[in-house]
């Protein structure tokens, strides 16, 4: 983000106030720093924005530590999971196949999968629908106030891991967590003494 604002002649932006936009679409970014910035140099930035991102962002992503146990240990617990991102589709499906958890992962969708991007509900509802669930019956996982709102205006339960981005609570988390084996220990008494939270309704994809 940075290197395309530098690029412009745009004022770089500290790392926390970038961290304070995650999962909003780009322009929202864009907007911030140029608040008149025309639709053609939106596209325009946008396009350099995704090169860099392919060229350095993606083959630099790695998973958290414990992250790969506690995803599959809800894939064996029965939990049907989507990854939602503001990042395109294509580019969270080659995140997670790079990443080699792309079994685990039910339905991935990104910002160009629906017509709002979050922290609207449109992601959250569209992931329920493709998993066939209700909104009690999911969770919303996530680091930052976009993931937690989404959730929250979906009617999902939310749950904040304070690793990401925010490193203090949200008003819209029904609870923090401080570690994958919080996290994991949480989503689990959600589910119950069913199967899972969330049915197991064989595979989906975006």
């Amino acid at each position: 983000m940075n290197w395309v604002i530098a690029a412009h002649g745009g004022p770089v932006l500290p790392d926390e106030k970038v961290g304070e936009l995650t999962g909003l679409p780009l322009d929202a970014m864009f907007r911030l720093v140029w608040p008149d910035i025309s639709p053609a140099d939106v596209d325009a930035y946008r396009v350099e924005y995704r090169a860099r991102y392919d060229a350095i962002a993606i083959p630099a992503t790695r998973l958290y530590r414990s992250a790969r146990t506690v995803l599959r240990d809800f894939h064996a617990a029965g939990l049907l999971q989507a990854t939602v991102t503001g990042k395109r589709a294509a580019d969270c499906e080659r995140i997670l196949r790079g990443l080699g958890i792309k079994q685990d992962i039910d339905v991935y969708l990104g910002g160009d999968s629906v017509p709002r991007p979050k922290p609207a509900p449109d992601l959250a509802q569209y992931a329920m629908s493709r998993l066939g669930v209700s909104p009690k019956e999911s969770v919303v996982i996530g680091d930052s106030a976009a993931d937690l709102a989404m959730g929250r205006a979906a009617g999902a339960h939310t749950l904040q891991v304070l690793w990401g981005f925010t490193r203090a609570p949200l008003p819209d988390a029904e609870r923090s967590v401080r570690t994958w084996r919080e996290l994991r220990a949480a989503v689990l008494a959600l589910a119950g003494p069913k199967p899972g939270i969330l049915g197991r309704g064989g595979p989906l994809r975006s």
